[in-house]
Formats: structure tokens, sequence, C-alpha cells
């Protein structure tokens, strides 16, 4: 299974205690062994914080890269972090972004 991951946005936000985040916003795109003609598209997120990197992914969200596309704009714009990533995407799927 082939997988790429492009860097479409980041943003950095300054914390409480002064300390910079930096935050990465991924699109995912995998093709499947049986249909190497239509990718899915998924999401990732990177949170750096000093030496420290957490990422969290989610794969195979849509064929629809607009789609996700969006999906990952309404995320940069409420500044998600991977540890709330896949609750605030399930929510937004069923409400048929």
């Amino acid at each position: 299974m082939l997988k790429q991951v492009f860097l479409l946005f980041s943003n950095e936000v300054m914390l409480e205690d002064e300390r910079r985040m930096k935050l990465d916003y991924s699109l995912t795109e995998k093709y499947s062994e049986n249909d190497q003609t239509e990718p899915y598209y998924g999401i990732q997120i990177a949170k750096h914080l000093g030496d420290n990197v957490e990422t969290e992914e989610i794969t195979g969200i849509s064929y629809s890269r607009d789609t996700v596309v969006s999906i990952i704009k309404k995320l940069l714009r409420h500044e998600v972090t991977p540890i709330s990533m896949v609750e605030i995407v399930d929510g937004l799927i069923t409400e048929g972004v």
C-alpha cells in the first residue's frame, strides 16, 4: 500500500506559559493494493512542542480530496491538536461536513 503525506498548513500557537507550539496539518493519500487508480484521503496532525513531537492520523476518510481538505481547514481554524483530532473529525463526518 503506497502512502504519501502532503503538508498543507502549519500554525504556530503561543501557549499560556509562553512556549510556542507548532501544528502541522497534512493530507494523506493512500492507494489500496486492489485499486491503484483511485486514492483515498486522510488527515495527519503533528504537534511540535520543544523536542517532543506528537502525531495522530486518520486514514481513509474519503475518496474526495476536496472533502478532506475542507475538514483540514476547519481543524486548522480551531487549532485542533492530535489528541482531540479523532473525536472532532468523527463529529464533523457525522454532521456531514
